[in-house]
């Protein structure tokens, strides 16, 4: 409203033939600098309420955190539920590294990945640059030929002009003449031709390789399949006793809702989850059973989309149940060892 009555004021002047004065300009200042710092303060004040806002909620989730914290010290004041929450947190830990192995079998395949991709990538351009190269190559020798053959047929016609003397040859000479002219011409445009498909060739053989984009579709999916079939290798070489089970429940459920039954039972699963642990940081990966797991997922792995690279869970078939103690799960559809994380995008 100010800033319309100063325009208002400014026109007034103007049209009674009178110059706004200094003091006038230097109070239309002031207010605009005024509503500036008033646009500043309430920005100022907007993120003020913003921070408290974040910080409230950050106080009521540190309240809960707290809150578990209290609940999980009575929890383990009790012998009892101590040995519980001990073999709770021990599959847990199980489960952990079940999911680091995926991690890192994926991350090293993944690497192995591009490295073959890049290698093909490479090769198939270098064998499309020696095709070209050959190309061009054939064509210059042709130019340097004709050329030659040109310059060559030059000479030989001007050694004949200079020998065809007398009036009687005026017709000969001036036929000569001409078609040296017009040799001329064609020796000069191959020159030129053999001058740029030079150029050419230097081009082509400068060329760079082309940058590495990353892991192709088919790549992509490769290593997907692989890591969801080492997934399922470790589902069911921790299958016994429901290990794996019971890893994954961990991530169900919280410790409060857990039941392993009692002291000596908590005692072996902890044995058993230990060894498991132990077991999953120094084992070597089974390449063949997983070659041969991922080929089978392979022939009916079916995607939502011609770039999508995760199969989708119900095309994934389990292997044969028969010999075992209890089929194995579709790991994909039950996310065991958090094998989503695993996979490339």
């Amino acid at each position: 409203m100010s800033r319309l009555s100063d325009s208002l004021r400014r026109l007034a002047y103007r049209l009674a033939g009178r110059q706004p004065s200094v003091e006038d300009e230097r109070l239309v200042a002031l207010f605009r600098n005024r509503a500036e710092l008033k646009k500043e303060l309430n920005a100022i004040d907007d993120e003020r309420h913003r921070l408290l806002d974040r910080l409230k909620l950050q106080e009521g989730s540190t309240m809960r955190v707290q809150e578990q914290i209290d609940s999980l010290e009575q929890y383990l004041g009790r012998p009892d539920e101590g040995l519980k929450c001990l073999a709770y947190y021990q599959l847990r830990a199980v489960w952990r590294a079940g999911a680091r192995r995926l991690d890192h079998f994926a991350t090293e395949l993944a690497r192995q990945q591009k490295d073959r991709d890049r290698k093909v990538q490479l090769a198939e351009f270098e064998r499309a640059r020696r095709a070209r190269t050959a190309d061009v190559d054939r064509e210059l020798v042709e130019a340097r030929v004709l050329a030659d053959q040109l310059q060559a047929e030059q000479k030989l016609a001007r050694q004949r002009l200079q020998q065809l003397q007398g009036f009687w040859n005026y017709f000969r000479r001036r036929r000569l003449a001409e078609a040296i002219e017009s040799r001329a011409l064609r020796i000069d445009a191959s020159l030129m031709q053999v001058t740029d498909l030079g150029d050419r060739l230097h081009e082509i053989e400068s060329e760079p390789p082309p940058m590495f984009e990353g892991l192709s579709v088919e790549g992509r999916r490769a290593v997907n399949l692989a890591v969801i079939a080492h997934a399922e290798s470790l589902c069911e070489r921790y299958a016994a006793g429901g290990l794996a089970e019971l890893a994954r429940e961990t991530t169900l459920r919280r410790v409060f809702e857990a039941s392993y039954g009692g002291r000596d039972d908590c005692l072996a699963l902890m044995q058993v989850a230990g060894r498991a642990i132990a077991d999953l940081d120094q084992m070597q990966d089974d390449l063949p059973d997983i070659k041969a797991r991922t080929d089978r997922m392979r022939r009916t792995a079916a995607y939502k989309s011609a770039t999508d690279v995760i199969p989708m869970q119900e095309s994934l078939q389990a292997p044969d149940g028969q010999g075992r103690a209890r089929p194995v799960p579709n790991v994909l559809l039950e996310e065991f060892w958090d094998v989503y994380q695993a996979l490339v995008r």
